[in-house]
């Protein structure tokens, strides 16, 4: 079994706003927001409609609103939880991998996996539509022992970057 322990407190937040910025539905929301508020300047420069302009302002706070919660509230709030701010390990193995915050332990198999995706500094294991661990690449202790997690996870599910569908 191979080990990785790594803060999760410490990394939580950036995994969060990896995630939002990353998402096909983030991405596809705010690029309808902002063609929306588009369409309506456009209306309210040639008819000079209040309304319009109301609906504008309303778009651009949604919008606004939306970004701060989950890229600057949510981390802030995910990364000062207790439950997190300690350090966890996983265990992983050709079979699975093993979550073990402390007492509480959780394992899978790599088929349990719905996806798997990756950034710069880390791999995100989906098991559900919102659910998923992280594994942060700077925690693997080398190269070698990040290309047999690669390999293990690679058997079961493609591991893919870029949008996260």
């Amino acid at each position: 079994m191979e080990t990785i322990s790594f803060h999760y407190g410490r990394h939580i937040s950036k995994v969060a706003r990896a995630l939002y910025f990353h998402s096909w539905k983030s991405i596809l929301s705010i690029g309808v927001q902002a063609v929306f508020i588009a369409v309506c300047m456009i209306l309210y420069t040639q008819n000079q409609s209040v309304i319009l302009l109301g609906i504008s302002i309303t778009l651009v706070l949604t919008m606004g609103m939306s970004i701060v919660m989950r890229t600057l509230l949510l981390p802030k709030i995910l990364s000062a939880d207790t439950r997190y701010n300690k350090e966890f390990e996983y265990l992983f193995d050709a079979e699975g991998i093993n979550f073990s915050p402390e007492k509480d332990a959780s394992v899978m198999t790599w088929g349990s996996f719905t996806r798997v995706w990756e950034n710069q500094s880390y791999y995100l294991l989906f098991h559900g539509p919102q659910e998923y661990w992280f594994v942060a690449k700077q925690s693997f202790e080398d190269a070698a022992q990040e290309y047999k997690f690669r390999a293990y996870v690679s058997d079961h599910r493609k591991i893919v970057s870029g949008v996260i569908w």
